[in-house]
């Protein structure tokens, strides 16, 4: 089976802890077959240019782990950017300046420069949440420039210690329903993230209903991502993902090459296959 991880951050993003050449080496470690490294590009109305991405470092470290990994791991140029859809122009940019393979695109922020990790949840009505994220989802699918939504249900990760009940966008389904028609209809995809399987969800972002619905609906993108930003999580949770995939309909996940998709087979049982950490 081709095992993927198409989610994670090296020292080129600010959260990251660990070079581009070491998160290949615990891939290969792991038994991966392809990775993409998705640095951050996190605009902000303070800081549009986002001046901490240095693309043109990026790109010189995964040239040469594509040389020294060469037979070993394919290694796929990607990025995650943050809001692209409230800083178009910027992010736009960004994107003609290198060639990518990915591109991942995710909804940190609200548009008053909120992150989703600091919402005061004592203060939110979850059901209110669930319609100005879904908003922020709509507007960034509608943008369309983007190859995967990243982690489509991020703030379950943050307000799974506060709320006392499963957080699912299921529970606004015209909304979510919108948000993915939109992105099949431009021939975009969703990842399933495993960081939630180490965080306090305990369980991918997005679950398995979110998914069954994107299937149900024609959505056949799909990729798989850690969200590393330590070497040693590359590839935790990928045969979950795997499993979960299959569950939910889906034959095929999905790799990109110069922001083209193509799919791998999944397997047609259920994987057992072990995955070192």
């Amino acid at each position: 089976m081709y095992l993927i991880d198409y989610h994670m951050h090296s020292k080129h993003s600010t959260d990251g802890n660990d070079t581009i050449s070491r998160l290949c080496e615990n891939a290969i470690k792991k038994g991966l077959d392809e990775i993409a490294i998705t640095d951050h590009f996190e605009p902000s109305a303070k800081n549009i240019s986002y001046r901490e991405y240095k693309p043109n470092a990026y790109w010189k470290d995964v040239l040469a782990a594509r040389d020294k990994f060469k037979g070993k791991l394919n290694i796929k140029m990607g990025v995650e950017l943050g809001q692209p859809h409230q800083f178009k122009e910027t992010s736009e940019l960004l994107l003609k300046s290198l060639p990518y393979d990915y591109v991942i695109g995710s909804a940190h922020k609200f548009p008053d420069g909120t992150d989703v990790s600091e919402l005061n949840f004592d203060k939110i009505n979850l059901d209110d949440l669930y319609v100005d994220y879904l908003k922020e989802l709509k507007a960034l699918a509608d943008w369309g420039q983007l190859d995967c939504v990243g982690h489509l249900d991020l703030i379950k990760r943050y307000g799974a210690n506060h709320f006392k009940t499963r957080i699912t966008l299921m529970n606004k389904p015209e909304l979510l329903r919108d948000v993915l028609k939109t992105l099949i209809e431009k021939g975009r995809g969703l990842e399933i993230n495993t960081s939630g399987l180490r965080q306090a969800p305990k369980e991918t972002m997005p679950g398995i209903d979110v998914l069954k619905l994107y299937r149900e609906l024609g959505g056949e993108i799909l990729t798989i991502g850690s969200d590393a930003h330590f070497a040693c999580d590359v590839g935790k949770g990928v045969i979950d993902a795997v499993n979960l995939a299959h569950e939910a309909g889906f034959n095929y996940i999905t790799v990109f090459e110069n922001r083209r998709p193509q799919w791998k087979k999944i397997i047609d049982k259920k994987c057992s296959q072990k995955i070192s950490v």
